[in-house]
């Protein structure tokens, strides 16, 4: 069970980017939400006494993590050259 709640919790703080770039006035982010990872943990949290169901459903928790770990990296570098560029032109 240590492993499901450490999935949701990772799922959680993937939001954190989102977040921020809707924060940055960049509402568009708020559609690469990693919303699959965390109805899937809660999922896997709802299937505790089913060790087999749990295992299948935390495998594909990880993995919606994984991938949106691997998507937002583009995204992040991009936002981050973005804010460098407007601040060395001065905007």
């Amino acid at each position: 069970m240590g492993g499901t709640v450490a999935a949701l919790v990772v799922a959680v703080l993937s939001l954190a980017p989102p977040l921020l770039g809707a924060y940055l006035g960049l509402w568009f982010l708020l559609l690469g939400a990693n919303i699959p990872g965390i109805a899937l943990a809660i999922v896997a949290l709802t299937k505790v006494p089913d060790a087999p169901e749990v295992e299948r459903y935390l495998r594909y928790t990880w993995a919606c993590n994984l991938a949106y770990g691997l998507l937002g990296v583009p995204v992040i570098i991009v936002v981050l050259f973005v804010f460098v560029m407007a601040l060395t032109l001065g905007y």
